[in-house]
């Protein structure tokens, strides 16, 4: 069966990583002794979760790779689908790494090991997906990475959807710095919308800031946001000028120089004629889905190093590239 020492089975390996990559190790080793009647330790899905995780990270790579390689082969005047979505967005993750000890305050200690300490950090790892706009049909990325290794690899899943050079690009997003400007540099297409509550959030803390009224913020808010959308972002602009001009405010200030910055991209009321989403929900719907269902579960911490191969096999599941990354697997073994 070509089994090496302490190797197993594709199929046990498969079903081992398959249950460690949705619940946490302890209870991935539960659930394998119920199905198959084997008891494994959950030191033993955990090593062969991560080791599959690796493989699925070079997969999703190499996938990703194929899709750029075709698209930069393809004719100039190759037709794709008329308009792209795509979203992005970040959430932290809670890791670990043992160090010596010392008296730092983002250190624990290790009850068993007393001379060691845990370093705890919060990392943040970006999801985001490309869709055509008249379908629900999703190809998720996401790594722990920076926006122009994220924003790239978003650009070969929208190819994998049927992007072309003639394609408009929706890219949708909060107002995350560098975020807008990266989008914009690697999508020559792209026409950016701010998320709309992200918006709506900034104008609630610019009235907090001014001193008005919880009761006053609603009617406040409601005022400057119906004018946002309606396209008279000038006018909003050039009312904050006038009403603060004598007496400055920094949050105001903050906020204007917001709005400067997103003037073409709140533009609401003709985005939703267009059928454009205006808001993160579908990316924060994914962040539950991929990383925060397995990565953020209560109490875990993870290595730096093992947050990218774990996204890709969540990912690799997301995208339903499971059965060809496991049909992959098994055709080399066999080749070798």
């Amino acid at each position: 069966m070509n089994l090496t020492h302490n190797g197993r089975s594709e199929a046990v390996t498969r079903a081992l990583s398959d249950f460690g990559s949705e619940d946490s190790f302890r209870h991935a080793a539960k659930r394998f002794a119920e199905h198959y009647k084997y008891e494994v330790h959950a030191s033993t899905v955990s090593r062969v979760t991560k080791q599959v995780a690796e493989d699925a990270l070079s997969y999703v790579e190499q996938t990703l790779a194929e899709a750029s390689d075709a698209s930069e082969h393809a004719p100039a005047f190759a037709e794709g689908v008329e308009c792209m979505v795509v979203d992005l967005d970040g959430c932290e993750i809670r890791t670990a790494v043992f160090a010596p000890g010392g008296q730092a305050q983002d250190r624990t200690p290790v009850r068993q090991a007393p001379t060691q300490q845990k370093e705890i950090a919060w990392r943040e790892v970006r999801i985001g997906f490309a869709r055509p706009l008249e379908s629900m049909s999703k190809t998720y990325v996401g790594k722990k990475a920076s926006y122009p290794d994220v924003v790239s690899d978003l650009v070969q899943a929208a190819v994998l959807q049927g992007m072309a050079p003639t394609t408009q690009v929706i890219g949708v997003g909060d107002g995350g710095i560098g975020l807008k400007e990266e989008l914009e540099k690697q999508f020559p297409t792209m026409q950016f919308v701010l998320d709309k509550p992200h918006l709506k959030d900034h104008l609630y803390e610019t009235a907090e800031a001014v001193g008005l009224s919880q009761q006053e913020r609603v009617a406040w808010v409601k005022t400057r946001l119906d004018a946002i959308c309606a396209g008279d972002v000038g006018t909003v602009k050039a009312e904050l000028e006038e009403t603060y001009a004598n007496a400055p405010h920094d949050r105001v200030r903050r906020f204007l120089e917001y709005l400067t910055r997103f003037a073409d991209a709140v533009d609401y009321d003709h985005f939703t004629k267009h059928g454009y989403p205006i808001g993160s929900g579908e990316v924060e719907s994914a962040h539950k889905m991929i990383p925060q269902k397995r990565l953020k579960l209560p109490g875990a911490c993870w290595h730096p190093d093992s947050i990218n191969p774990m996204v890709a096999l969540r990912i690799v599941r997301a995208n339903e590239w499971w059965e060809d990354f496991w049909k992959g697997r098994i055709e080399e073994k066999l080749a070798a």
